[in-house]
């Protein structure tokens, strides 16, 4: 199985767009702002930092109960969670992420939609990686 799949690529969209004061995850995903949200030096690319900040955002957001972890029914809030690719994230098998597996695991998918491996994303990465 594709390690891509953890939460379905409108999670990336979602990720993209934390923080612009949109009412609903469904209504983040459609954001024009989403990209230049990340993009956080508006050099109109987002690189693996700014990508990485905005997984630690993404994470402490939908740990709503704050106890340093997230489970699958936490994650749900945002997006569809796949139960395997959340198993295979979750490296200590116990039901739950922490903010350095669920952090890691999205690096991993960073590569794989940074498909001329230069380091960053693109727009259109970003809709090419969302559209698989």
């Amino acid at each position: 199985m594709p390690r891509r799949g953890l939460l379905l690529p409108g999670l990336l969209l979602f990720a993209l767009s934390m923080g612009t004061g949109m009412a609903s995850p469904a209504a983040a995903q459609s954001s024009p702002e989403a990209f230049e949200q990340t993009d956080m030096d508006k050099n109109g690319r987002i690189d693996r930092e700014e990508y990485k900040r905005r997984m630690f955002e993404v994470f402490y957001f939908a740990d709503k109960d704050k106890d340093g972890v997230v489970t699958i029914s936490e994650l749900q809030v945002i997006e569809t969670v796949e139960p395997k690719a959340f198993g295979a994230a979750d490296r200590s098998d116990e039901g739950k992420l922490t903010v350095t597996e669920f952090v890691t695991y999205r690096m991993i998918q960073f590569d794989e939609a940074d498909t001329n491996k230069d380091g960053v994303l693109t727009r259109e990465e970003v809709e090419v990686w969302q559209g698989r």
